[in-house]
């Protein structure tokens, strides 16, 4: 009886799926239903924008202000200076956009063959806040 009921409402739950499922196009050459990408999801909430919270790229001092604090934390993180940068623009959005910002810098600063832990990944954390991320 419970493995009926389990797989019942599993049914259920493919089949209510499914229709969410639609490719989202009309017959108008592919463009989304409506013509235009819709900027509120379906709970009333505001979709934000990639850009919020990435604070312009630093130069001059400032620039090299970050550069040298994050090859404090490790060397590693600053071997690619323009490529360190960007990771920094985008975890500040991250930092002030409320997400897992210890994970995102884990993933963000780490690669496969250098693994930043989440001690160096608080850290570089706190260095973004102090350097970049306050403008």
């Amino acid at each position: 009886m419970r493995t009926r009921l389990s797989t019942g409402v599993l049914l259920a739950a493919v089949l209510l799926a499914v229709p969410a499922c639609g490719s989202g196009t009309d017959d108008t050459g592919g463009k989304p239903e409506g013509g235009a990408t819709p900027s509120v999801e379906a709970s009333g909430s505001k979709v934000p924008d990639i850009s919020e919270g990435i604070p312009e790229e630093p130069t001059g001092a400032r620039r090299a202000a970050l550069l040298a604090a994050l090859k404090a934390v490790d060397p590693a993180l600053a071997a690619d200076a323009d490529k360190a940068v960007a990771n920094a623009r985008q975890q500040c959005a991250t930092i002030t956009g409320g997400g897992n910002a210890v994970a995102a810098a884990q993933s963000r600063f780490g690669s496969a063959d250098h693994q930043v832990t989440e001690a160096r990944a608080k850290a570089i954390n706190e260095v973004l806040e102090r350097t970049l991320c306050t403008s």
